[in-house]
């Protein structure tokens, strides 16, 4: 029986499927609880790829895939498909990232980067280790618009539609909204807290995971995701007197819809006031609960998404009542109860229909792993798609925008101070418009047909060194993801839970500096021959980008950089904040005070940009964050049409 497999390489995951070629069907699938590289997000994945070597990336990655289509057990595979974003498709296929880090084309000649034309095309499998089969690898659009968005723009409808957006809620949270025959995209950065991760009992959606919170006359019903992935009814919450009742499935932990559902409910009752949770926390279960931490955290991505799509609307020239229809895709634009997300602004608030629609990028993967004569449909897709792309990294409006939000989230500052900032933007109303809304759910799970089983498996997929101390353990002690150990002399990182370079505490907590991270090395690294990534010109010389570089800076700007630096992995010519992101990383603690410090000064602050007699928040015709943003065009009462393309470095 010929057969072929179908992979999604997600930022928090790896899903793959194995599909009968004679009838089309799902035979069985298999997910990963996390992606294997090292970090908890893109930006963090880029960084480790650059700081510690692509090819090393590679490894690890292609790696994770080989374990994945083991696990699936093909007997006859014909071919292998992939679909993803840029990052991960080209560190599986062993193509440079460099064009991917740097944003202007001044740069990529600068350092003599050639930018790739990542069009779909056909591989020979035997170059990947997969011998016999071919590698099926869809185009991305640009290349800060990858396979996976034009997969989340082609399988969900959306642009058969008008006046509409769609957004994968995910962990880069890619975005577009289409007002007639043009399209305009983005890609937040939203962080990993929407698939469940960096929430004390988050996890991915799993069986044992809390989905939804469901209103009842006793209080809050939580539900359960099941062995099939269908919520089952699980404890109930009294959220008002903190009593919990034990019924039903019991929860192991909590999910990005879960976590969405956990806001909505603290929201409705009173329980969340500002960015704290009365009582610090809302108990699930023994062991399970949603702490403030945890809400801060959540209001981080919820808010880089809604300031996304204002910032796409600014961008346009709409304003949020035109918004018909979105189209919500990924794992958790499929279990989230979209009045829920409305709820907490994840879905613009004068939408009127929700459309959820499933893993679109699976679905993508599975098509032409069926039918590989649809690449060719696919590239002549990709050429015709006229696209404007808003880089978020460098854009002043969504610099501005996502200071508010983190301000409501986890400064606790006031709604009202929020409305008056929109004013400028002339969509004051956007945080108090409401109104009924239409959901049609396209599939019941994300992966539409799982086939005979589902099987949810822990990469073991591990880096190992050695070098001489005294074995006094500090390093892994101080792991805070228990990714680090130690036997027989040798020590050993399980790279889908270590932090990366975000982290490297096993280097900071060795007292006598003996461990060295950039010396881990793959253990049973799959070979590719014929493969070798290039070197980097002129070496690899570290920038410096210490956190003490912002302290100088007052007012909006200090706060936008932080947040451009920390949050989105597509710099404007600062491949220094991607090589450098661990060293930020390593005062995040006093960067993160220094921001609120900085936050609530600026907000206290009538001056705004230190000396320039301007108030909080406002710009100068082409006063950008790096210099090159073209001004805003603001009308009270209305939208204009607005550039915010950042020039080149």
């Amino acid at each position: 029986m010929e057969q072929a497999i179908a992979v999604d390489i997600g930022t928090s995951g790896i899903r793959g499927q194995l599909l009968d070629l004679g009838d089309g069907q799902a035979i069985r699938t298999c997910i990963t609880s996390r992606n294997p590289i090292p970090g908890a997000n893109v930006m963090d994945h880029m960084s480790f790829a650059i700081d510690c070597g692509m090819d090393l990336a590679h490894g690890i990655l292609l790696s994770a895939v080989r374990d994945v289509v083991s696990k699936l057990r093909p007997e006859r595979l014909e071919r292998l498909s992939v679909c993803g974003n840029p990052i991960q498709l080209s560190l599986f296929e062993g193509l440079d990232i460099r064009d991917l880090a740097y944003a202007g084309d001044n740069k990529l000649r600068s350092e003599n980067v050639t930018r790739l034309d990542r069009k779909g095309h056909i591989i020979d499998g035997e170059r990947l280790g997969f011998p016999g089969a071919e590698v099926i690898v869809p185009p991305a659009v640009k290349h800060e618009i990858g396979a996976d968005a034009l997969a989340m723009m082609l399988k969900s409808g959306f642009l058969d539609d008008d006046m509409c957006m769609v957004t994968d809620y995910g962990t880069n949270a890619e975005m577009a909204l289409k007002v007639g025959d043009s399209i305009y995209t983005g890609s937040a950065a939203a962080g990993p807290a929407m698939e469940g991760q960096q929430i004390r009992c988050g996890m991915l959606a799993a069986p044992g995971a809390v989905s939804d919170m469901v209103r009842t006359p006793q209080g809050w019903r939580a539900k359960v995701l099941g062995g099939d992935l269908l919520p089952v009814d699980g404890p109930m919450v009294n959220l008002r007197s903190g009593i919990t009742r034990k019924e039903g499935a019991a929860p192991t932990g909590i999910t990005g819809t879960g976590v969405v559902a956990l806001v909505y409910a603290g929201l409705q009752d009173g329980l969340i006031e500002g960015s704290e949770i009365r009582g610090g926390s809302i108990s699930l279960a023994r062991g399970i609960d949603f702490r403030t931490e945890d809400l801060k955290e959540a209001g981080k991505a919820i808010g880089a998404i809604r300031a996304g799509h204002m910032t796409l609307m600014i961008r346009a020239g709409v304003s949020p009542e035109d918004i018909r229809t979105m189209y919500m895709a990924g794992a958790s634009g499929t279990y989230v109860d979209p009045v829920k997300s409305k709820g907490v602004g994840m879905i613009v608030p004068g939408c009127g229909r929700a459309v959820q629609v499933g893993n679109t990028s699976l679905e993508l993967a599975r098509d032409i792993a069926l039918d590989p004569g649809k690449l060719d449909g696919l590239n002549v897709l990709r050429d015709r798609l006229v696209t404007e792309h808003t880089m978020f990294a460098s854009s002043d409006v969504f610099s501005d925008l996502y200071v508010y939000e983190y301000g409501y989230w986890t400064e606790g500052m006031p709604l009202s101070r929020y409305r008056r900032a929109l004013e400028r933007y002339g969509i004051e109303s956007y945080l108090d418009a409401d109104g009924p809304m239409d959901v049609e759910k396209v599939c019941i799970r994300d992966i539409r047909d799982i086939g005979e089983s589902l099987e949810i498996m822990d990469l073991g997929t591990s880096m190992s060194a050695s070098w001489d101390c005294s074995g006094c353990l500090s390093c892994v002690r101080g792991c805070p993801e228990k990714a680090l150990s130690y036997a027989g002399g040798e020590f050993s990182v399980l790279t889908g839970r270590c932090l990366g370079t975000a982290c490297r505490r096993c280097e900071e907590g060795c007292p006598e500096h003996a461990f060295d991270y950039s010396a881990l090395r793959l253990r049973n690294r799959p070979s590719h021959p014929g493969f070798r990534f290039p070197a980097y010109p002129g070496g690899c010389s570290r920038p410096q980008m210490r956190s003490e570089a912002f302290f100088p800076l007052s007012g909006i700007k200090a706060i936008a950089m932080f947040i451009t630096f920390h949050f989105n992995p597509f710099q404007n010519d600062h491949i220094a904040g991607l090589r450098r992101k661990a060293e930020l990383r390593e005062s995040f603690g006093l960067c993160d005070k220094a921001f609120g410090m900085l936050f609530r000064a600026a907000l206290h602050s009538d001056r705004g940009v230190e000396g320039s007699g301007r108030p909080f928040g406002s710009r100068s015709r082409c006063e950008g964050i790096h210099g090159g943003g073209r001004g805003e065009s603001r009308v009270r009462g209305g939208v204009r049409p607005h550039d915010d393309r950042s020039g080149e470095a």
